[in-house]
Order: C-alpha cells, then sequence, then structure tokens
C-alpha cells in the first residue's frame, strides 16, 4: 500500500473521492471510498506491473529493458 500511496493523488471534497495517478494513466472517482479504492487498485497494479512507476518507486526501466531485448 505504501507504493500505491507514493504513486496517486487522493482527494475527497465531502461527497465525491478522486483517486488519481501522479503519471496521468489513469483516474478513478465516485462516491464509494472503497469501490473506487479496488478499482484504483486494480489500475496501479496493472501498470506498476508493467514497470511505468520505475521513477517513483524505483526498478527497471521498461522502455529501456524492452529495448535492450530489440536489440539483442
Amino acid at each position: 500500500m505504501d507504493d500505491f500511496k507514493k504513486c496517486t493523488n487522493t482527494i475527497f471534497d465531502g461527497d465525491f473521492w478522486d483517486i488519481s495517478c501522479k503519471l496521468n494513466l489513469w483516474s478513478v472517482e465516485g462516491k464509494d471510498k472503497n469501490k473506487v479504492q479496488d478499482e484504483a487498485l486494480h489500475y496501479f497494479r496493472k501498470y506498476k506491473t508493467d514497470g511505468e512507476y520505475y521513477q517513483i518507486i524505483g526498478g527497471k526501466n521498461p522502455y529501456e529493458e524492452l529495448k535492450k531485448e530489440i536489440l539483442e
């Protein structure tokens, strides 16, 4: 959950929850906090698995890794 918090912004305006990716890859909004958070976690995990958050939480640059594979 720490990585999720590092990579997202959460806003509650008293009525709606909005959780968005700091890299502007996705965002989820709604009134039900649990539903919004579950959907946001789904998107976060998908993009994390793809390596998109390497600049924030570390790891290998997926673009450089792909480039290496193509050139080998």
